[in-house]
C-alpha cells in the first residue's frame, strides 16, 4: 500500500486523540494525520475543509454523537472507522456505512486491519471509476448499456437491462438474470451498488440489489416485501423502506 490516505481523528477527548496518533504514527505508516479535532461541531467543517480519505470517529460525544455528525455530512465521501468504548453500537456503525469498528483500548492489529481495509476499497474506488466512466459515456450517447461482471472463467458483458436483481453472499454476488441464468462475481454486492444507476436499481436488503422494472407486487409490513415478474419473492429491510417508497412515488408522478 504505497499510497497515503488522509486522515482526520475526531474525539472529544484529547488523551484519545493523542494515543491514537502515535500508534498510527507507529504502524500506520501509509496513513497521514492532516486534521485533529474534539468538538463535533467543529469537526463538520474541518471535514468539509480538508476533504479526507479516512475519518477515525468517536461516537459518543457532548452536542452531537458520531452518528449525528455522519447525517450532517451525507453523502459521505470518505471512509469511517469508528474507535469508541461501547460494544453495543457496532450494528449501527455499520449501517452508516462504517469500514471498521474499534472499541478502546485500541488493539494495534484491529487498528492495522482496519486501516488495511479502507486502502484496500479506495483502491477497488479508482478501478472502478475507469468502468463507471465507460457506462457513463455510453448512456450519454444512448447506446446499449452493458455491465461487466468478473467470474472465475473471465469477465461476462451483460445488459443492463437483463439483470433482474443481485444477491450478496459474503464477499461475492449473484446476479439472476431475465433469462433465468445465475452468474457468481467474486465482488461484494457494494461495489455493484456505486455501478448501477439508481435510476433502474434500488438496494432493498442488505442481500439484494432489484431492478425496478421487474417489480410487480409490494407487501406491507414493517419492512414489507416486493415480488418480481418471475414469483420470487424478496424481504425489505426497515432501513430501506423509504428509498423504495421514495422510488414508487415517482413512479406515481409520472
Amino acid at each position: 500500500m504505497n499510497n497515503s490516505l488522509a486522515c482526520i481523528l475526531i474525539d472529544d477527548e484529547l488523551n484519545n486523540i493523542n494515543l491514537l496518533r502515535r500508534m498510527i504514527q507507529k504502524f500506520c505508516p501509509n496513513v497521514n494525520i492532516i486534521g485533529e479535532e474534539t468538538d463535533p461541531l467543529k469537526a463538520q467543517q474541518l471535514i468539509l475543509d480538508l476533504q479526507p480519505d479516512l475519518v477515525f470517529l468517536d461516537i459518543e460525544m457532548p452536542n452531537m454523537n458520531g452518528f449525528q455528525l455522519l447525517k450532517q455530512l451525507e453523502p459521505i465521501q470518505f471512509e469511517v472507522i469508528f474507535v469508541t468504548a461501547y460494544t453495543e453500537y457496532a450494528i449501527e456503525a455499520f449501517d452508516h456505512h462504517a469500514i471498521g469498528y474499534i472499541t478502546k483500548p485500541v488493539d494495534t492489529e484491529k487498528l492495522i486491519s482496519a486501516v488495511h481495509h479502507v486502502a484496500n476499497r479506495i483502491q477497488h474506488k479508482m478501478s472502478n471509476e475507469s468502468i463507471i466512466h465507460l457506462l457513463e459515456s455510453r448512456f450519454a450517447n444512448k447506446q446499449e448499456i452493458k455491465i461487466p461482471l468478473n467470474t472465475l472463467n473471465g469477465m461476462i458483458f451483460i445488459n443492463e437491462e437483463d439483470i433482474m436483481y443481485c444477491e450478496s453472499s459474503g464477499s461475492y454476488t449473484h446476479f439472476f438474470l431475465v433469462d433465468g441464468r445465475k452468474i457468481v462475481v467474486s465482488k461484494s454486492i457494494g461495489e455493484y451498488e456505486k455501478i448501477l444507476p439508481e435510476t433502474n436499481f434500488v438496494r432493498i436488503h442488505d442481500k439484494y440489489i432489484v431492478n425496478l422494472k421487474y417489480i410487480i407486487e409490494y407487501i406491507k409490513g414493517r419492512g414489507g416485501e416486493i415480488i418480481l415478474t418471475n414469483a420470487v419473492t424478496l424481504p425489505v429491510s426497515v432501513n430501506r423502506k423509504e428509498i423504495l417508497m421514495a422510488h414508487f412515488d415517482k413512479w406515481l408522478k409520472k
